[in-house]
């Protein structure tokens, strides 16, 4: 289970919030809202899975960041202050800033997907579009359960070949009729994985009804308060960060970065998960069961 207050919100709260920071994210290359979306989105990262988890992340990001930085740097060369040219190549300041902040907005984002998969669970997105939406639902459930499931499957096959094996033929030749064969094993697989769900589902009367969920989560006064809270900061930073990001330019100058308001509402909407906390303050800390009572599910025989 996710860490925090904030996961135990209504998932309408909490798709609300991570469609702002990613739609949001991908919007802009202002270099102030790429680093305070870096810088919030990898702070509730740290929070929520801890510091390792973290730089395994960022092992990823960091790569990124500085390979599209260095190929938007050789491939336009607009900018007027060149750091280095070796014949038809040139490298420029404005175009390696351009590149940096368009790495840094990608990293973001994925920092944002990384804080999405712990908080919106599935059962929480087929509460959401189950019924509006049955079959994307069920797709992009089945897909998230699908792929980890196949990379540990992988993972078996390939520790269970070298057993047997005794280690393998590392030439192209014997790469390529390893990963065929650990591909045709993972198909069957998947294959009779999904006969067997098939099977089930028309045991249990899909698609007779409409769909129900298992867990059902209700509205209370704190999910009312910050759902107005969230939708008040998006129309805000919808002005604020278009006119902010239409200000500022990379060439043929990068451009002073100017103090505005939109930085600090940028910040509030992106802090969410943190604001809430000082629910804490007024409800007392009860352990386990305050997640229970804070978001309440019902399932078939009551509360639970």
């Amino acid at each position: 289970m996710a860490k925090g207050l904030f996961a135990t919100y209504h998932p309408a709260v909490c798709m609300l919030f991570f469609l702002a920071a990613i739609g949001f994210g991908f919007s802009t290359q202002h270099p102030a809202y790429v680093a305070l979306s870096c810088s919030m989105s990898g702070a509730y990262l740290v929070y929520l899975r801890g510091w390792r988890p973290f730089l395994r992340t960022m092992g990823m990001c960091v790569p990124l960041v500085v390979f599209v930085g260095l190929l938007n740097s050789l491939f336009n060369a607009a900018g007027a202050t060149v750091l280095w040219q070796w014949g038809p190549f040139s490298v420029c300041a404005e175009g390696l800033c351009y590149g940096v902040a368009m790495g840094g907005m990608l990293a973001a984002v994925l920092l944002w997907f990384a804080c999405y998969n712990e908080v919106m669970t599935e059962d929480k997105f087929t509460y959401l579009f189950g019924r509006r939406l049955p079959t994307v639902s069920l797709m992009v459930t089945m897909v998230s359960r699908w792929i980890p499931r196949m990379v540990s499957r992988g993972r078996s096959v390939h520790d269970s070949q070298e057993a047997l094996i005794g280690g393998y033929d590392r030439s192209k030749r014997g790469m390529l009729r390893r990963g065929v064969r650990m591909a045709t094993v993972l198909v069957g697989l998947g294959m009779e994985d999904s006969i067997q769900t098939a099977d089930s589902m028309s045991a249990r009367g899909y698609g007779a009804t409409i769909r129900t969920s298992y867990a059902r989560f209700r509205w209370h006064a704190r999910e009312c308060v910050v759902m107005g809270v969230l939708v008040v900061l998006i129309a805000a930073n919808a002005v604020l960060l278009v006119a902010d990001a239409g200000a500022f330019t990379y060439y043929p100058r990068v451009a002073a970065v100017e103090p505005s308001w939109g930085y600090a509402t940028y910040a509030l909407m992106l802090g969410t998960p943190f604001w809430v906390e000082l629910e804490r303050l007024r409800v007392p800390w009860r352990g386990s069961s305050y997640g229970k009572q804070s978001c309440t599910r019902v399932g078939a025989h009551g509360r639970e």
